[in-house]
C-alpha cells in the first residue's frame, strides 16, 4: 500500500495548527501502528500449530524425522484441510533443500509429494514478473482419495500502485481429476473468487497483494476420474496502475479453452489505467 508522506510548507499567513499536529506526525504514527499490527499477525500466524510443525519438519534432520515418524504422521493426519494446505505451504515455501530430500521427509511424516521447481519469467508498481516466484505442486495424504493442488507465490517486493485484485488460477486436466473442494490462504491474502467452470478444470482466487505475504497459496483437492496423468498448472496475473490513482475492486474476467489438456483457462479483461502480465508454471501426477 502506497504510503504518502505530505510537505508542510510554511509561508507568511500559514501556519501549522498545534491542536491538529503536522501531517507528518500524523503518517508516522499511523506507520508505526500498522508495523505493530504486522509484527502482532506474524507472531499470530507462526504460533499456529501447524506453522510450527512445518518449521519442525523442515528444520530437523531425515534422520531425526524418521525416529519420530509415526507421532508426526499422526500429526499431519490430524490436521483439518485448511491446516494440512497451510503445512504444506509452509513446508515448501523458501526451502533450500534438494527436492529428494523434501519428498523423503514428508513420505516419512504420510504425504506423498509432488514437487515443481519455481520458473521465473523474465518480462515497478511491481511490473516485472521475476519478482513473484510461483510454484505448483501436489500431495496426497495417507488414507484420503484425493489430492492437493496447490499453488503458492511470494512477492520479492511491495507494490506501490497497486489496481484490481490480481488472480490467480488453479487449473487441471477435467478428463482425469473432479473437483472436490477449494481453500483459499487465511487474512484474505487470497479469497475464493469463480468456482462456475470447476467441471472444465479451474477454480480462480482473488490475491489482494497490498496484505501481509504470508498464507500466500491457493488449493482445489481433486479425485480421480480415471488412471493415468493428470497434467495441472497455476496462472497468476498481477495487475497495477499505470497512473498514480489506485483502482480497486474486482479484475474483470474471460474464459478459454486453452488449459490443461483442454480444460479451461482466463484471461484478464483490459481496463484503463490498468496494465497487467501472467505468470504460469505447470506440473503432473500420475493417478494409480
Amino acid at each position: 500500500m502506497l504510503k504518502k508522506t505530505f510537505a508542510v510548507v510554511a509561508t507568511l499567513g500559514l501556519s501549522v495548527s498545534i491542536f491538529g499536529g503536522s501531517a507528518y506526525a500524523q503518517n508516522s504514527t499511523e506507520s508505526k501502528i500498522e508495523s505493530a499490527q504486522e509484527q502482532k499477525a506474524q507472531e499470530e500466524y507462526e504460533a499456529k500449530e501447524e506453522v510450527q510443525l512445518a518449521a519442525e519438519v523442515k528444520d530437523d534432520s531425515v534422520e531425526n524425522i524418521e525416529e519420530q515418524s509415526e507421532e508426526l504422521t499422526e500429526e499431519v493426519a490430524d490436521l483439518s484441510d485448511e491446516e494440512y494446505t497451510r503445512f504444506i505451504h509452509n513446508y515448501v515455501s523458501e526451502n533450500n533443500e534438494s527436492t529428494e530430500e523434501m519428498q523423503e521427509k514428508l513420505d516419512l511424516v504420510g504425504v506423498e509429494f509432488v514437487p515443481e521447481e519455481d520458473k521465473g519469467v523474465q518480462t515497478m508498481a511491481i511490473k516485472d514478473p521475476s519478482k513473484i516466484s510461483l510454484s505448483v505442486y501436489s500431495t496426497k495424504r495417507t488414507g484420503q482419495n484425493y489430492w492437493y493442488l496447490q499453488t503458492s507465490w511470494r512477492s520479492k517486493e511491495i507494490e506501490f500502485d497497486p489496481a484490481t485484485l490480481d488472480v490467480v488460477s488453479l487449473e487441471w486436466d477435467p478428463k482425469y481429476g473432479k473437483f472436490y473442494t477449494a481453500i483459499a490462504g487465511g487474512k484474505g491474502i487470497s479469497t475464493k473468487r469463480d468456482g462456475s467452470k470447476r467441471d472444465k478444470g479451474i477454480y480462480l482466487f482473488n490475491v489482494n497483494d497490498s496484505k501481509y505475504n504470508f498464507d500466500s497459496y491457493a488449493s482445489v483437492q481433486v479425485t480421480k476420474k480415471k488412471k493415468g496423468w493428470l497434467e495441472y498448472g497455476a496462472k497468476y496475473t498481477h495487475t497495477y496502475s499505470t497512473t498514480k490513482k489506485t483502482k480497486t475492486g474486482q479484475a474483470g474476467i474471460n474464459f478459454d479453452a486453452t488449459g490443461p489438456s483442454g480444460g479451461y483457462s482466463y484471461s484478464v479483461t483490459k481496463t484503463t489505467n490498468v496494465s497487467s502480465w501472467p505468470k504460469y508454471n505447470e506440473n503432473a501426477v500420475k493417478l494409480n
